[in-house]
């Protein structure tokens, strides 16, 4: 009987788990938010549950009261920072006199146009220039922002229940660590709670050296696109450095991604200054600075983090994002390095015995 217990209890569990996330993915989200949120304030929760002034000490609740009030204030600090430099965007992106684009570039565009009917790419009868003044007045029109802006609108009250939800978990989850550890604990069968015990550790530790770990590496990113592109001169220099930077949480796609959006946003700025002429220098310059900071990341950055964090090599990490990529493509790469590192964990304290096993793990040792 004990042992039809012990085989019921982890796959009834293993079920559940499956259950909620294929009906509940919303919850299911804001549980793990939740979890990644906990995971970063709970170095300053357990410290300031350490602090003793006579016979007065803070307790569980009144620690994370304060972690999570410290992580909302560096959350609205970041949020305050970001917007005016959204804002100023949109304002140029408004403001771009387009009748001045098409006019500055119509004769390149007329060269182009007579070369495609050259070599037959379009016929006589198709107006290149109307097409692409079309296209500007279609990017720049000022109700097609609007229509942007009300859709995330429209998403307000979902962004609220979930917001809601995410620091209702967290609160609970800095007052209680032991949540998840008592939840996986109950459909753990006697005879592997140690191992349970250990893979549940050795996760906690891991997974939150990596998050911090990824929280510098983007900083630095930031950092060095930012004096970059400020030694270059490139106007709105701070925002492509932000979003540049922030967009390497994809691994190895997110670099290109981020050059990409920091060249549009270049080239909206020039445009909106009427500096016609630094559009080409400005984009090569934002092309070279984001290919030598995603140097430093690839050869410097990354291998640093890996090897103290996760302990992985940074070939055995590139195969692993690869594969992750395949089956679930921008998000499947962006969760493949924590994923990669439970299993591994799990693996080390279940299947040790084989030797490919041992081989995989033995970095973590170290």
């Amino acid at each position: 009987m004990n042992k039809i217990i012990s085989f019921i209890k982890p796959v009834a569990g293993i079920l559940a788990a499956g259950a909620l996330i294929y009906f509940f993915p919303d919850i299911f989200i804001y549980f793990a938010m939740a979890v990644i949120l906990s995971m970063l304030g709970r170095p300053l929760c357990e410290r300031l549950k350490k602090i003793h002034i006579k016979k007065l000490h803070l307790g569980d609740s009144a620690s994370a009261v304060i972690t999570m009030a410290v992580m909302f204030l560096i959350f609205s600090l970041i949020f305050l920072f970001i917007i005016p430099l959204i804002n100023k965007e949109i304002i140029i992106l408004s403001n771009i006199d387009t009748d001045a684009i098409v006019a500055y570039f119509e004769k390149p565009i007329e060269h182009i146009y007579d070369l495609l009917i050259q070599y037959n790419i379009i016929r006589p009868e198709e107006n290149i220039l109307n097409v692409i003044e079309a296209k500007i007045y279609s990017i720049a029109n000022w109700d097609n922002i609007r229509s942007v802006v009300g859709g995330i609108v429209s998403k307000t009250s979902s962004f609220v229940i979930g917001l809601f939800s995410t620091v209702f978990l967290t609160f609970f989850l800095l007052k209680d660590p032991q949540i998840v550890h008592n939840i996986f604990m109950a459909i753990t069968p006697d005879e592997q709670t140690l191992r349970m015990k250990n893979i549940l550790h050795d996760s906690r530790e891991m997974l939150t050296r990596y998050m911090f770990g990824l929280i510098a590496e983007l900083l630095c990113m930031m950092i060095l696109i930012f004096l970059g592109l400020t030694i270059f001169g490139v106007e709105n220099a701070l925002i492509i450095a932000v979003i540049g930077g922030f967009m390497n949480i994809v691994p190895y796609l997110g670099p290109l991604m981020g050059g990409c959006i920091g060249v549009i946003i270049g080239i909206i700025s020039n445009l909106g200054i009427g500096a016609y002429d630094l559009i080409l220098p400005n984009t090569l310059e934002i092309i070279g600075v984001f290919v030598a900071a995603n140097a430093v990341d690839n050869f410097v950055l990354q291998p640093t983090i890996y090897s103290k964090s996760v302990f992985a090599h940074p070939i055995e990490i590139f195969l692993v994002i690869l594969m992750a990529g395949n089956i679930g493509g921008v998000v499947g790469m962006i969760v493949a390095i924590p994923v990669y590192t439970l299993i591994r964990i799990i693996a080390k304290q279940l299947l040790s015995e084989f030797k490919f096993v041992e081989e995989l793990t033995k970095r973590m040792n170290g």
